[in-house]
């Protein structure tokens, strides 16, 4: 947009000091800068933050009031700029007195209402978070926040509440509203174990949300059998969950929702609890899906059904991680799952998962076009073995005159980014090999690290000394070369278990 032209006053004004002389300080370079200039430069310092980093209203050491704080100026232009208010968080914590509750909560309500008002009509970007987990908000407070989102629905471009569970559900009359520049909604509700009735997530109704595209639900319990969401418009969804072990928790079939979303592209969700429903979808093809996190909280039954339903023609990322206390493979359908999607998978991600050498490389050996693996696996399944096999072999044939060359058919020979878990008893000579084979052929591998764990199985009786800074000594000596070249080594010294 133009930006009227307030630095520059034609009266000669310095615009450092409002007066009527022009002193030394209209003289840097700054105030030479046109109107339109300093506009851009106001702009860029709040809309390349993320939600969590958005400006906190009333805080006057963040942009943009701290910009209105610095001249006469450089206020006129940050109040004549709707832009830059268009993005804002709302931290309600705890009163100084409980007594002022009412106080705390109509000054934040004051600031909600100048913030929208100077952003003038454009689409807005809300996060309103809560802090207060013991003290109960009074229910007048929640109703006056709750207001003036139902006010500004129609403007709210993205929106995230974070509240304990028996909080939020009185912040959602918004969903009654013509949501028309809705693009991305957040409800996270934490847990409150001394209300238990109130950690199931109410049904979510939108009623009007044309433009939505990206949904993310944490909650303790979530039963979407009776959402009412468009769920064929999404291209994100996050369902995740505020897990812990010692309670119950009451979720319903992931399926059936994401048979409803065919035009997904990135989806993160959190699995790992025992399901007695029956189960009507029994596959599930998402065409455009490319990028799929999972964590894994607890190795139930539901887990491989999970993996052995989907069918992801267009995958191009995938990240498993396992937060649960215990070890192992779990089965291998979600390695039948990459499989079925081999042609266009280019980065996979095995967290905390210990997975037999013999599958894990038949895996690998099926994904032509993965650039980026990483593979961590717990100190129990460490697989000193994947060295060797993703080393590229070129040895010299033993049975031809002319000495040709025999090229071994590489396991994933687009490999440009590999994070490999070893321990110390991994061979010095076999870590090099495995990255001078890469870095010589192509493409060429880029990024290298390898965390040298050292559990307590390696360790003789007699607690002979730590070799791991010795051998990543060694090693950053003999992989110097590659750096040279280009390639960026990461040798990390860690453990874990």
């Amino acid at each position: 947009m133009q930006a009227p032209d307030l630095l520059h006053p034609s009266n000669g004004a310095s615009p450092a000091t409002g007066g009527g002389t022009q002193d030394m300080s209209s003289l840097s370079p700054i105030c030479c800068m046109s109107t339109d200039v300093m506009a851009n430069v106001f702009e860029h310092c709040v809309h390349e933050l993320d939600y969590y980093h958005y400006p906190l209203v009333g805080k006057n050491w963040q942009a943009p009031l701290s910009l209105s704080q610095v001249c006469r100026s450089w206020r006129k232009l940050s109040f004549a700029l709707p832009c830059l208010w268009t993005r804002f968080r709302v931290i309600v914590g705890y009163p100084v007195h409980p007594s002022n509750w009412d106080r705390s909560i109509q000054s934040m309500i004051m600031s909600v209402r100048l913030w929208l008002s100077r952003s003038q009509s454009l689409p807005v970007y809300l996060y309103l978070c809560s802090v207060v987990r013991d003290m109960p908000i009074p229910l007048s407070a929640l109703e006056l926040f709750d207001r003036e989102i139902l006010k500004a629905s129609s403007r709210i471009k993205e929106l995230s509440l974070c509240f304990p569970a028996q909080f939020i559900c009185h912040l959602l009359s918004f969903t009654q509203g013509s949501l028309e520049s809705l693009e991305y909604l957040s409800l996270r509700g934490s847990s409150n174990f001394s209300a238990n009735e109130h950690n199931v997530m109410s049904p979510l109704v939108l009623r009007s949300a044309p433009g939505l595209r990206s949904l993310c639900l944490t909650w303790y319990d979530l039963d979407m059998r009776n959402f009412q969401v468009p769920w064929a418009q999404l291209t994100k969804l996050n369902l995740l969950c505020d897990f812990f072990e010692d309670f119950e928790h009451v979720h319903s079939d992931y399926l059936p929702v994401l048979a409803q979303c065919p035009n997904l592209r990135t989806c993160s969700i959190a699995l790992g609890w025992p399901l007695d429903d029956d189960f009507p979808v029994t596959s599930v093809t998402l065409p455009h899906l490319n990028t799929l996190e999972v964590t894994i909280y607890v190795w139930a039954p539901y887990v491989k059904r999970f993996f052995g339903a989907l069918h992801l023609p267009k995958l191009q990322s995938f990240d498993i991680s396992n937060t649960s206390l215990e070890r192992g493979s779990f089965g291998t359908r979600y390695l039948q799952m990459l499989s079925r999607a081999a042609e266009t998978v280019e980065s996979v991600t095995f967290s905390s998962i210990d997975i037999p050498g013999v599958k894990l490389s038949a895996c690998l050996s099926q994904l032509p076009n993965l650039k980026s693996l990483q593979y961590t696996p717990t100190s129990r399944g460490l697989n000193h073995n994947l060295v060797t096999t993703l080393t590229i072999v070129d040895a010299q044939s033993s049975g031809g005159d002319l000495g040709d060359k025999v090229h071994h058919q590489p396991i994933c020979p687009s490999l440009e980014a590999l994070h490999l878990c070893c321990s110390d008893v991994v061979h010095i000579d076999a870590v090099v090999a495995l990255v001078a084979s890469r870095c010589q052929s192509e493409p060429r591998l880029r990024h290298f690290t390898l965390q040298l764990e050292r559990p307590g199985e390696f360790v003789d009786d007699e607690g002979e000394g730590d070799r791991r800074e010795e051998m990543i000594s060694m090693l950053e000596a003999r992989l110097s070369r590659y750096v040279d070249e280009g390639l960026q080594l990461t040798l990390t010294n860690c453990g874990r278990y």
